[in-house]
């Protein structure tokens, strides 16, 4: 299918499901965020469940920064860099915020998974405004703060 085609299928699916669900945040607002045209461009696909396929989208970007996070806290002893970052973040309230984002992450990951059992679209509904939410208001602001205190630390390396 033609970029401008999936585009528009993707323009046409978001907003039924948005109807269908009734979920706050726009297009744009997620767009901006989690990167739906490129994440519908590089699958060259929109599925006719698109609210499912939205959600996945999500859940992916919460587990892709969980697992780095969780690499700063208990690093791979055979990965250096992840031992230099690590180092960074020896303080116990520096531990606390990487764990909050950690739980944050697994909150989502695990309503994904119920969610995909389940298919109760009211979960859904609170699935797309909850992960917006705290991604716009806790786990951003907290990988900020971590990727600042990263950058100047190697910087400094």
């Amino acid at each position: 299918m033609e970029k401008k085609e999936l585009l528009k299928e993707l323009e046409k699916k978001f907003g039924e499901s948005k109807k269908e669900l009734n979920f706050k945040p726009s297009f744009e607002e997620l767009e901006n965020e989690f990167a739906l045209n490129d994440f519908i461009l590089s699958s060259d696909f929109v599925s006719e469940n698109f609210s499912r396929q939205l959600c996945s989208r999500i859940v992916e970007h919460y587990r892709e920064w969980h697992g780095y996070l969780n690499n700063l806290l208990l690093p791979n002893p055979s990965y250096y860099a992840g031992q230099t970052e690590s180092k960074l973040f020896n303080s116990e309230d520096d531990r606390q915020k990487i764990w909050t984002l950690i739980k944050i992450s697994m909150k989502f990951s695990s309503m994904h998974s119920l969610l995909a059992l389940k298919h109760d679209k009211k979960l859904e509904t609170d699935f797309i405004n909850e992960s917006y939410s705290s991604w716009i208001n806790l786990f951003k602001p907290g990988l900020i703060y971590v990727m600042a205190k990263l950058n100047e630390g190697w910087k400094k390396e």
